[in-house]
C-alpha cells in the first residue's frame, strides 16, 4: 500500500530559525510491498502523458496552514509525484487534530503541525521534496510578500478574509495561481483564482478533428483518385473477381457471387470524398445542408455497397463518419477568442511562447490554411487493407508537418519583427500547439477582490430561493461565517460551550452581507442558520477528503497545463449531494 509508513527519514535544517526545515524520504520499506515509483509514474503517465508528468514534477506548491483539507489536497499531489511542497503553519498539533487529520499521530501532540504533516506526507512518495515553515502565514503575507514568488501555485484553506484578499492581490500581481478551499461541516467550496492559465493539451472528452474531407489537399486528392468504385480499382489490391453484366461479381475459381476484396477494403475517407464529389455534382456544387439532405447523403453509402445485406465494414464506417464530410471543421469560438485577444494582436509586445504561437496560428489560418487550422496528423481507426491505411496515415502526417513548418515560419517572422531571437520558442512547442490547435484554451478567472466587491448577484440571486436545487446559498453562508470570524475573533458556534448569542449574531452578519451583495436575506431560514452555527467550523474528514480530491485535481490541471481548470467556485452540499460550479 502507498500509505505504508516507513521510519527511515533524514531531516535537513535549512534555517534553525522560524523558516523550519526540509525533509525527504531516504530509504525504501524492507517489506517489499511498497509501490515503486516506476509503477506509480506508469499509472500517472497513462492519464496525462510524459509531458504532463514532467510538468507536475517541476511544480512547487505552497500551502498556508496544514488543515485537514490542505493535507488531503497535498496527499493527492504527493502520490502522483508533485516536485516540491512547502507548508507554512505555526499551529501545534492538538488532540482535536487526531480526530480528523490522518497525517498526525498521538506522538505529534504539541509538535509543530507543519513538520509532522510534512514528515508523514513524504512517506507516500520518496521522490517528492517537502519543506515546512513554522511561522504564521499572516507574517509572510504582511512582511515578506516576495516569499511567494518562488511557487508554482499557492493553496489557502483557513485564512481570515482580509489576509486572503491581501494574499490574492500579491499573487495576482505575480501571475501565480491561488486556490482557496473550505471544508466547513457538511459544506465544501473550492475557488480557483487564476490571472491567466494557457492550456495546450485540454484533452476534451469528445474531439472534433479536422480532416479536410470537404476540400482535400493535393496529395490526398491524388491518393483518392487511385481508387474506383465501379471497376473496384485499388492501388494495393489486385482485382481477382470478374464483373458480370448484371453488376455482380463472381469468384473466377468457384463461380460464386462475392464482394471483391478491393471494394470492401477501400478506406472510409476515400469513400467519403468520392461520395461527396458525387453529391456535389448533382447539387450545384454544394454539400448536404438540411437534415433531409444529410440523411439522403448517408443513404448513398448503402446504395453503393455490393453486399446484398449491406455489411461492408468500410461503407458502414463511412456512413458513421459522414458528418466529417458535410459538416466541415470550423475554428471554434474559444480559439477565435484567443486570436482576438490583445496579447495576440499584431502590435502586441507579449513574448510568452503560447501567445507567440497563437499569433502564428492566426496568420496560418488567414493565409495557407484558408480559414482552417493546421492538421493534427491523427486518423481514426478504419477498416482497410494495411498498405492503404499506412499510406493514408503518412499523407496526413506529412501534411501536418507542412502545416507546422508554415506556422514555424510565421512565428519566426513575428519574432524577427519584435527583435527577439528566433529560438525563443522551441519548434517542439510549436509542433505540440499545432497538433492541439483545435483545443487550445486560456482561462482567466475574476480576481478575488472583484468577486467580493462586485458580485454577480443578479445572475444567481434568484437561486437562493431554491436551496434544494442549487447550492449557491451555501456560498453566502460561508462568506458570512468568515465575516463573523473577523468581527468576533472566532467562527460562529466554535467556542465550547457554544454561546447562545452566536445564532443571533450570525443572523445579523448574514443580513448585512446580503445587503452588500444585493440579495434577499429572507432567503435564509432559521433552520439553515442554526445548522451552520452547529457546524462550529468543524472539518469533517469525509468532507475534507472529497474536497481534497476536487482541489488536487484543479491544482494538477494548472501545474500540468492540461485539461481545463474550473472558472468559478465549486460549491458542494454534503447533505444533499448537490453541487455546482458557480460564478459569483
Amino acid at each position: 500500500s502507498p500509505f505504508r509508513r516507513s521510519p527511515f527519514f533524514e531531516l535537513t535544517r535549512f534555517d534553525r530559525g522560524k523558516e523550519g526545515g526540509s525533509m525527504s524520504a531516504s530509504a525504501p520499506s524492507s517489506t517489499g510491498t511498497k509501490i515503486s515509483n516506476s509503477e506509480r509514474k506508469d499509472r500517472s503517465i497513462r492519464l496525462w502523458g510524459e509531458r504532463g508528468q514532467l510538468a507536475l514534477e517541476q511544480g512547487h506548491v505552497c500551502v498556508l496552514r496544514a488543515t485537514v483539507l490542505a493535507t488531503e489536497v497535498l496527499k493527492n499531489l504527493v502520490l502522483p509525484g508533485v516536485g516540491t511542497f512547502t507548508i507554512v503553519d505555526n499551529a501545534r498539533v492538538t488532540e482535536r487534530d487526531l480526530g480528523n487529520n490522518f497525517f498526525v499521530t498521538q506522538a505529534s501532540i504539541g509538535e509543530p503541525r507543519c513538520r509532522e504533516v510534512t514528515r508523514l506526507l513524504l512517506e507516500l512518495n520518496d521522490e517528492v521534496k517537502g519543506n515546512f515553515v513554522d511561522e504564521d502565514p499572516a507574517t509572510k503575507i504582511e512582511e515578506d510578500p516576495d516569499f511567494f514568488g518562488r511557487f508554482s501555485a499557492v493553496i489557502a484553506t483557513d485564512l481570515a478574509e482580509p489576509l486572503l484578499l491581501k494574499l490574492a492581490a500579491i499573487l495576482w500581481g505575480k501571475n501565480i495561481p491561488l486556490f482557496v478551499g473550505k471544508a466547513y461541516g457538511m459544506i465544501g467550496a473550492w475557488r480557483n483564482v487564476l490571472p491567466e492559465v494557457c492550456i495546450v493539451e485540454s484533452r476534451p472528452e469528445y474531439s472534433k478533428e479536422n480532416y479536410r474531407l470537404d476540400n482535400p489537399f493535393p496529395q490526398l486528392r491524388e491518393f483518392v483518385d487511385k481508387y474506383d468504385l465501379d471497376s473496384c480499382t485499388h492501388p494495393f489490391l489486385p482485382v481477382t473477381e470478374e464483373k458480370q453484366p448484371d453488376g455482380t461479381w463472381k469468384d473466377t475459381g468457384t463461380g460464386r457471387v462475392v464482394v471483391p476484396k478491393a471494394h470492401s477494403h477501400m478506406p472510409a475517407f476515400t469513400l467519403l470524398i468520392k461520395v461527396l464529389d458525387m453529391w456535389k455534382a448533382n447539387h450545384g456544387g454544394t454539400p448536404p445542408q438540411t437534415s433531409a439532405e444529410k440523411d439522403a447523403f448517408k443513404v448513398l453509402f448503402d446504395d453503393l455497397q455490393l453486399s446484398q445485406i449491406q455489411d461492408e465494414e468500410n461503407f458502414v464506417e463511412a456512413k458513421t463518419l459522414a458528418r466529417h464530410a458535410y459538416a466541415p471543421f470550423d475554428v471554434s469560438s474559444e480559439v477565435r477568442s484567443l486570436f482576438a485577444d490583445d496579447k495576440a494582436a499584431p502590435t502586441s509586445s507579449c513574448t510568452s511562447p503560447f501567445w507567440l504561437v497563437v499569433r502564428g496560428l492566426r496568420l496560418f489560418v488567414d493565409n495557407e490554411g484558408g480559414g482552417r487550422l493546421p492538421l493534427s496528423g491523427n486518423l481514426p481507426d478504419m477498416h482497410a487493407d494495411t498498405k492503404s491505411y499506412i499510406a493514408l496515415q503518412n499523407l496526413y502526417r506529412e501534411q501536418a508537418q507542412r502545416d507546422t513548418a508554415a506556422v514555424v515560419a510565421h512565428v519566426q517572422k513575428v519574432l524577427a519583427d519584435m527583435g527577439q531571437p528566433p529560438d525563443l520558442v522551441a519548434q517542439d512547442e510549436i509542433a505540440l500547439m499545432c497538433r492541439n490547435a483545435a483545443h487550445i484554451r486560456m482561462v482567466r478567472t475574476r480576481s478575488l477582490s472583484e468577486e467580493y466587491s462586485r458580485p454577480n448577484s443578479e445572475e444567481w440571486g434568484w437561486m437562493l430561493d431554491m436551496p434544494e436545487e442549487f447550492p449557491h446559498h451555501l456560498y453566502v453562508l460561508l462568506r458570512a461565517a468568515e465575516r463573523y470570524r473577523v468581527l468576533f475573533g472566532a467562527y460562529p458556534g466554535s467556542t465550547q460551550p457554544m454561546e447562545d448569542g452566536d445564532v443571533d449574531r450570525y443572523k445579523e452578519v448574514v443580513s448585512q452581507l446580503c445587503s452588500e451583495m444585493g440579495v434577499q436575506a429572507s432567503s435564509f431560514g432559521d433552520d439553515i442558520l442554526h445548522e451552520v452555527v452547529r457546524y462550529g467550523a468543524s472539518e469533517l474528514h469525509s468532507m475534507a477528503a472529497a474536497m481534497g480530491g476536487v482541489g488536487a485535481q484543479e491544482v494538477t490541471k494548472v501545474l500540468m497545463k492540461q485539461f481545463i481548470p474550473a472558472n468559478g467556485t465549486f460549491v458542494f452540499n454534503g447533505v444533499s449531494g448537490k453541487n455546482a460550479l458557480c460564478h459569483f
